[in-house]
């Protein structure tokens, strides 16, 4: 058996599922930092109608393009395609390592160019504030540093190609024996779902925003209206692959919010194959509805009722985990650990986002609060909140797999009661707003509507609180926590039936599966 390399060298070049998944998580904290900081300004500054009271209007423009870049393209896709994928997958279906452990080093680095990209956008003169969209005329006749958007777009999309590569070959060909489709965790379903997501939409993006670099900076005409472009296949392309972005989130969530539901509920997934059905038909629908993004944008009568309908469609497979999940919980041994307390708190924020996107998708209502604080928060219930409350409560589940160490259990249960609190307050006075056709992305909202904004502001700010202290309780119990046993949770997925942290390549010989990973009340 080779002997593992040590030192800070073996990091940079390393090839370890293990490390790469690691490099994943802190690169991708440090982002979500940055956007919660960047929201702290936002929010502060519409807190008073009697102008600047951090940054101006320009300004406001560049934090909410950064903001948003940093939450979406940064944090929530990196940590579910980077972080969970690199470590878990692997370790799940019993094998040594990834199927190309180079092109998993180098989907990482790439990555971190487009992390070093982004940066230069922010702090070169002109400042990215296109929005994290890119929407043409704006960013072809008035945006600035355009072509760092691009090329950031460019390598993040490479490294998701890269890895969705690799990934879905892992997970087809690296299975142990034994490792039936049937007994896959749904995590690993999930994944799989979110790559073949990113294999199929990543490229029309990078066309998309490829044609807008022509039009920036070499004078084509692919969206320029004046010179018989067309704006609006911007918005086709974009959405074609930032809507299903949205399960490229989410799907991977699913799977990890059903692993810690049996775990603490001691009962296997109730549903399992309607789970992974579930999830593949997630992964298809998801490309049928982009459309409800241009409801408002010249598009045909009946394409739009086609992706009402579509829109309306893909909320059955997403409905029916929520019933299985609490159906798992029924009559279990359930124990309020952290891990569980996080995934019960995205059901609530995840249940209150998918009610109000089913009313979003109803053309209707959708042309009357398109692009209005309603989407705001609607968008923050059902994926930014949600989702990242979940991916940190992951983080805990198996935070004793990677570090070795317990976590402080009363900090993260205190952090947990923080983030939910705010969370379920804070964009709450949005949906009103947003009904009485308050636009979103305006630097000061009109003045009857500061205590709204006020109300919202201060209970971001304690879910912003508990976001951050999460982190530090990371970072604390990472150096200092107790010292963790193998199987903690008492588990039976494969990853938990070998040391913590695990070995260099996880397995000395590679296991016979003989049961699913939900079987509890079964000898293992």
């Amino acid at each position: 058996m080779t002997k593992e390399p040590t030192g800070l060298r073996a990091w940079i070049f390393t090839t370890d599922h293990k490390k790469i998944g690691i490099m994943y998580l802190c690169t991708a904290l440090l982002f979500f930092v940055v956007g919660l900081l960047l929201a702290i300004v936002m929010r502060t500054e519409q807190l008073s109608q009697a102008g600047k009271v951090i940054i101006d209007a320009k300004l406001y423009n560049v934090a909410f393009t950064i903001h948003g870049a940093a939450m979406v393209l940064f944090w929530m896709i990196p940590i579910v395609l980077g972080f969970f994928a690199n470590y878990l997958v692997p370790l799940m279906i019993g094998a040594h390592d990834v199927a190309f452990p180079r092109l998993n080093a180098l989907s990482y680095w790439l990555y971190v160019g487009a992390c070093l990209i982004a940066v230069c956008a922010l702090v070169l003169p002109g400042r990215l504030d296109i929005g994290w969209t890119g929407y043409p005329p704006y960013s072809i006749k008035g945006g600035a540093n355009v072509a760092f958007y691009v090329f950031a777009v460019h390598l993040l999309g490479s490294s998701s190609i890269a890895s969705a590569v690799n990934f879905i070959t892992t997970i087809i060909t690296l299975r142990a024996p034994g490792m039936t489709w049937g007994r896959l965790n749904l995590t690993i379903w999930g994944l799989l779902g979110g790559f073949i997501i990113q294999l199929v939409g990543v490229p029309v993006l990078a066309a998309a925003v490829t044609l807008l670099l022509f039009d920036k900076y070499l004078g084509t005409s692919f969206y320029d209206s004046f010179k018989g472009g067309n704006p609006i296949l911007y918005e086709h392309l974009f959405w074609f692959y930032a809507h299903p972005a949205v399960y490229v989130v989410a799907l991977p969530v699913f799977g990890i919010v059903s692993d810690i539901i049996s775990t603490f509920s001691r009962k296997k997934v109730y549903g399992y194959t309607s789970m992974a059905i579930a999830i593949m038909c997630i992964t298809v629908l998801g490309f049928e509805t982009w459309v409800h993004h241009l409801y408002v944008a010249g598009t045909l009568d009946w394409t739009r009722v086609v992706f009402m309908w579509g829109t309306i469609l893909i909320g059955v497979p997403t409905g029916i985990k929520t019933f299985n999940w609490l159906a798992t919980m029924h009559k279990g041994s359930i124990e309020l650990s952290a891990p569980m307390l996080y995934a019960l708190g995205f059901i609530s924020l995840f249940t209150i986002g998918g009610v109000t996107g089913i009313a979003n998708g109803l053309l209707a209502f959708d042309t009357h609060v398109h692009d209005s604080h309603w989407v705001v928060a609607h968008f923050h219930y059902v994926l930014a909140i949600s989702m990242s409350m979940l991916c940190l409560g992951g983080i805990y589940y198996w935070f004793p797999k990677f570090t070795g160490k317990m976590y402080n259990d009363g900090l993260a249960k205190f952090a947990f009661w923080l983030t939910l609190i705010g969370a379920m307050i804070a964009f709450l006075p949005q949906f009103h707003m947003g009904y009485d056709g308050i636009p979103r992305r305006y630097w000061k909202v009109p003045v009857e509507y500061t205590t709204h904004m006020r109300i919202a502001s201060i209970f971001s700010y304690i879910a912003i609180v508990g976001f951050l202290l999460t982190i530090y309780n990371y970072i604390h119990s990472a150096i200092k926590g107790a010292p963790a046993p193998a199987n903690p949770w008492g588990s039976k997925s494969l990853e938990w039936q070998i040391p913590s942290p695990p070995p260099f390549y996880n397995f000395e010989e590679i296991p016979v599966i003989t049961e699913g990973p939900y079987e509890y009340g079964k000898p293992k």
